[in-house]
């Protein structure tokens, strides 16, 4: 039994036990488990883990909640009376007797614990009075040196006083909030005690300290974070209120709570917050000869690690920008004393420079007459002029304010007059000296210089370092220096493409370079060099958008010959790859012969090719199947081969009949070759006879000896069916004959490149090949690469490189070459349902913020042993859903945070997109903070949407609904829990899943809301995923592995996992992630 238990609970469950309230304990020996029905309230069904790690399950709400309860109590105990260990052995499972009390038995225990609950209330009036808890909330700032905080300054804590007729302080405020939360008793005084489960709580109080006590849970799980662990310990009456909770806790609870709060010995019931005003003040005034600066500070208490100026009941917070400027003057004023500081005219230029732009970003600064009028605000202009000499580059900078010229070059310095105070842009001065010096600049007299001698690196001065100097200055460089590099280059490229002998002869040429360097510069493209040094030693940029345009053009082909004439030559199977990327560049302008202009297009739209129906066919085509014929029909006609890979039951053989029987009615003498597995061969026979009798085919089987004769006969048949076995022992006769057509069925038998009857069918020479498959990849994606080098061989590349290839690549390269049909592209069935995983980056803000709590999660789980992750399974989930939260958008408990979120700005084009292609959007999420974060961003843009929460009440619920069905705004935000379940909105199309929830279960249910009976139209479902973090591994263990096909050519879904079967070695796992991969 777990330490942790209650002995309340204890002593509740051995009432169930002595009143004979278990009904019946049985034993699992293969899964461990106890199992028995405990009568309280209502039956409840218990399992007892019959191991050691005690992971137990009743059916109870108390269960629900904390992982325990009295009904698993009341089981072990009874086990415990029956001298039975609850660690299983089949030696004490058969001591247990399926020992069921009789239904009379149990309706009587059922009904006689109501009645003697009715009895009492007889004498108690009703319901048991219960006397309420008061409460009151004391928040302070505390020195350091009291709340143990790492870092200097003051901070915020909250004390609690607590009693039921008197108020007393509460000592220990841990021991206070365990027991509130446990239900358990505390006790305040000496041999005084408060029993939570014999008072009230008002609601506020409740939900008050339950969120102290988790915020007290999470600062004891996660260490070293603001508050050190044992920073609570050693100050047991206080609790340190960290940085990011005390706004959000302040606010949600002062207006309703007993609170107080103390600053500076004055008290106040509320606190205001206000942003972006300071209490300061700054006043500049002359005085003989000097300037002098009033510094007015009104803070009370200035809490550093907050960022908070305290003044009476005000809260002041800067903005980052003001914090900047905060830090420098805490300092000064910490050890001036004064308010009123001389600024000698020696220090006015640095004055002006860097003191008064900052100090005003926090408060208006008033200056007398007499100093304004020194002032003079003008805007910098910042000019770096190159030259280049004895291989070293020179760099003069000036800053030019009209008024003033600040130069690297003494020399050129031109100076204000007398009592005229430039105001000067200091910082973007600095950033242009910054830069220079990152470029590797070195300063020196009179201006920066650097080496400069080898060609890669005059390349970069001129397409790196000057693009990134002209963002704060102007660029001049001398005529010398500018000579040596060609990027206003404008290639006039065409490619000129003639089809001769099977093969596509693609040829460039680039004006302004000679005929003799055409190929050297293509090879430096497919080297994928930057530049390229002509022979005159000019260096030409490769870089160039129409350039670049051809240097894809040639990586997507991957041919490995060498370049003649200022070109390649590749197979004409690769025709339609070429002309899709010369679609997508628009700086290669083709010359494209008429042949290759047609095949283009018989590729791209098979079923409108001229080709008649055989006259010998016995049947009537569907129309797919007519476009089916035609396919094959047109990559005959071009000599490649092809995957049929219909739905089964779509008539994929009559496909073929029918190619076969137009091929001979068009004069082809040569036999066609099937090959099919031994079960299929005669069906082969019956469906020829049946749908083109006219043809002569013959099934090779038999003995040896009348396998040859049958194969040496084929002169006089059309067509030769065997099976893959009987091939393979008889290649060798097979290799003597000369075949049009090779047909291989239900080819994912062959998808082992390795295996003999691979080998076999690899070594016979057919010159147009076919294969049939509804599955031609089954479980990995070599499979097809396999099936290819049967009918296409050459088509894909080598395995290796294979397998670095994209399945969105390679699905583009199969497309003309795989015709696949299902059941529901010819049936008038329900809508589609179309699931897509949406993948976005963290924003370099929310990464920050993630590693932070990644790293000190895996640093605490790292050390724990498996009892120890047990006991803290709970707080560890907890701080998974922390960092699911960061995911979504760190505001969700981070109120200082400032920056973006990658998911929502992913969202917000999702959305944008949706709305101008009329489409009409649930967005759900399982945090109702982040629904209001995604209202807030919709408003923004002025999109109105339907937001329903578990506070919606019932009416309001259903008048959405019908507002929204009957088209009524655009966008429907829903809460996961509150909205999965009893909606039909088939009004919309588009299902947007914010976050991963733990059973993908909810998520159907979800997306159910729109796709289902009534709904007209596709629907999609989007879920969104933080690339990189844990809702990859938990996406990854979630889902079933998916098979490739569905990727590459068709689409399926497969059964995910819950998180109730989460093991600690898949927490693990979901931990496992390294920062690198954020």
């Amino acid at each position: 039994m777990k330490w942790s238990i209650p002995e309340r609970l204890i002593e509740e469950g051995r009432s169930l036990v002595d009143e004979k309230r278990v009904l019946s304990i049985n034993a699992s020996i293969e899964g461990k488990i106890w199992t028995a029905d405990v009568l309280d309230d209502d039956r409840y069904r218990i399992e007892l883990d019959g191991t050691t790690r005690e992971q137990d399950f009743c059916e109870c709400d108390y269960w629900k909640n904390h992982g325990f309860c009295k009904h698993t109590v009341a089981v072990e105990l009874e086990l415990k009376d029956r001298e039975i260990s609850r660690v299983m052995t089949p030696e004490n499972a058969e001591k247990v007797a399926k020992n069921s009390i009789n239904p009379g038995k149990e309706l009587t225990l059922l009904f006689s614990r109501q009645f003697l609950e009715d009895t009492n209330s007889l004498y108690t009036g009703g319901k048991k009075q219960l006397q309420t808890l008061k409460l009151e909330y004391k928040i302070e700032h505390k020195p350091e040196s009291t709340a143990l905080i790492r870092h200097s300054g003051e901070v915020l804590v909250v004390s609690i006083r607590a009693g039921l007729d008197k108020l007393y302080v509460i000592k220990d405020l841990h021991g206070f909030l365990t027991a509130f939360s446990n239900k358990d008793k505390f006790e305040y005084k000496s041999n005084q005690w408060i029993d939570f489960s014999e008072v009230e709580v008002e609601k506020t109080d409740a939900a008050l300290l339950q969120e102290l006590y988790v915020q007290m849970e999470s600062q004891n799980f996660v260490r070293g974070s603001f508050v050190e662990a044992k920073s609570i310990f050693n100050n047991k009456r206080y609790f340190v209120l960290t940085p990011s909770f005390a706004k959000t806790f302040i606010e949600k609870y002062q207006e309703e709570a007993d609170f107080s709060f103390d600053v500076s010995g004055a008290h106040f019931k509320t606190v205001a917050f206000i942003e972006g005003r300071l209490p300061f003040g700054f006043e500049l005034n002359s005085q003989e000869g000097a300037v002098k600066l009033n510094i007015d500070n009104n803070t009370d208490v200035y809490l550093k690690d907050y960022h908070w100026f305290l003044v009476e009941d005000k809260i002041y917070q800067p903005t980052r920008e003001q914090l900047k400027a905060i830090q420098p003057l805490q300092s000064f004023l910490q050890r001036h004393e004064g308010n009123r500081i001389d600024i000698q005219p020696e220090d006015m230029p640095d004055f002006t420079a860097y003191v008064l732009p900052m100090i005003s970003k926090l408060a208006t600064v008033h200056m007398s007459e007499e100093v304004e009028n020194t002032f003079i605000h003008e805007p910098l202009k910042t000019c770096i002029y190159f030259t280049y000499a004895n291989e070293q580059l020179h760099a003069v900078v000036e800053f030019n304010y009209r008024h003033m010229v600040l130069s690297t070059n003494p020399e050129e310095n031109q100076m204000p007059e007398e009592n005229i105070q430039v105001i000067r842009d200091s910082k973007k001065e600095i950033q242009t000296l910054n830069l220079l010096n990152e470029l590797g600049y070195q300063r020196e007299e009179t201006d920066y210089t650097k080496r400069l001698v080898k060609d890669e690196k005059f390349y970069e001065f001129f397409t790196n370092e000057i693009p990134l100097l002209e963002q704060t200055a102007e660029v001049y460089v001398n005529d010398s220096l500018d000579s040596i590099f060609l990027d206003q280059i404008d290639p006039d490229t065409t490619v000129d493409i003639q089809q001769e002998g099977g093969l596509l002869d693609i040829r460039f040429d680039i004006k302004g370079i000679s005929r003799d360097e055409i190929n050297r510069v293509l090879q430096s493209l497919m080297e994928r060099k930057s530049f390229h040094k002509l022979d005159n030693g000019k260096l030409l940029s490769l870089e160039s958008e129409e350039l670049q345009q051809i240097s894809r053009v040639l990586s997507e082909l991957r041919s490995s010959k060498e370049f003649e004439n200022g070109g390649i030559s590749i197979p004409s199977y690769r025709g339609l790859e070429l002309s899709h990327l010369l679609e997508n560049e628009s700086g290669v302008q083709p010359v494209l012969s008429s042949k290759f202009q047609k095949m283009v297009l018989d590729l791209n739209q098979p079923h409108s090719i001229e080709a008649e129906l055989p006259k010998g066919i016995n049947g009537e085509l569907r129309g797919y199947q007519v476009t089916g014929f035609k396919w094959l029909k047109m990559l005959s006609q071009y000599g490649f081969g092809g995957i049929l890979a219909d739905d089964m039951g779509l008539g994929k053989t009559l496909q073929v009949i029918t190619y076969i029987q137009s091929e001979i009615e068009e004069g082809e003498e040569k036999p066609f070759l099937i090959i099919a597995p031994a079960s299929l061969t005669y069906n082969w026979h019956h469906e020829l006879k049946k749908f083109a009798p006219n043809i002569r085919a013959t099934v090779v089987s038999g003995s040896s000896e009348e396998r040859e004769a049958q194969i040496n006969d084929v002169v006089n048949n059309n067509v030769l069916i065997t099976s893959y076995q009987s091939f393979r022992q008889d290649v060798d006769l097979y290799k003597q004959q000369a075949f049009s057509t090779l047909v291989l069925d239900e080819s994912q038998m062959v998808k082992n490149y390795h295996t003999k009857t691979s080998q076999a069918l690899r070594s016979l020479s057919v010159p147009k090949k076919f294969a049939l498959s509804g599955t031609p990849i089954e479980n990995k994606i070599e499979e097809l690469w396999a099936i290819f080098q049967l009918i296409m061989p050459g088509f894909f590349p080598s395995i290796k490189k294979f397998k670095t290839l994209t399945n969105e690549k390679i699905a583009k390269m199969i497309q003309p070459f795989v015709l696949r049909r299902v059941k529901k592209d010819v049936l008038q069935e329900l809508p589609e349902k179309i699931e897509t995983n949406m993948f976005s980056t963290l924003t370099k803000d929310q990464k920050t913020v993630y590693l932070a709590y990644l790293q000190q999660i895996q640093e605490t789980v790292q050390g724990m042993s498996g009892d120890d992750f047990r006991k803290n399974r709970i707080a560890i989930l907890a701080s998974l859903t922390r960092l699911r939260q960061i995911c979504c958008d760190p505001r969700l408990f981070l109120d200082d945070y400032e920056g973006e979120s990658g998911k929502l700005l992913q969202l917000k084009e999702i959305v944008s997109t949706a709305l101008e292609n009329n489409k009409r959007i649930l967005i759900f999420s399982q945090f109702t903070s982040m629904l209001d974060i995604i209202q807030a961003e919709l408003e923004k843009e002025d999109i109105s949407s339907f937001y329903l929460s578990g506070k919606t009440k019932p009416i309001e619920r259903i008048n959405m609904v019908n507002k929204f069905n009957d088209g009524e705004k655009s966008i429907f935000l829903i809460s996961l829990k509150a909205g999965g379940t009893g909606l039909n909105l088939t009004g919309a199309d588009t299902v947007i899943l914010y976050d991963l929830w733990w059973n993908p279960a909810v998520e159907e249910q979800a997306a159910g809301r729109a796709h289902r009976l009534g709904q007209k139209n596709v629907v999609e479902v989007w879920r969104l995923i933080a690339e990189g973090t844990i809702e990859e591994k938990i996406n990854a263990l979630q889902q079933e592995k998916k098979s490739l096909f569905d990727q590459v050519i068709t689409e399926d879904h497969g059964e995910t996992r819950t998180i109730n079967q989460l093991t600690e070695e898949d927490i693990r796992e979901i931990l496992s992630m390294g920062m690198e991969s954020v």
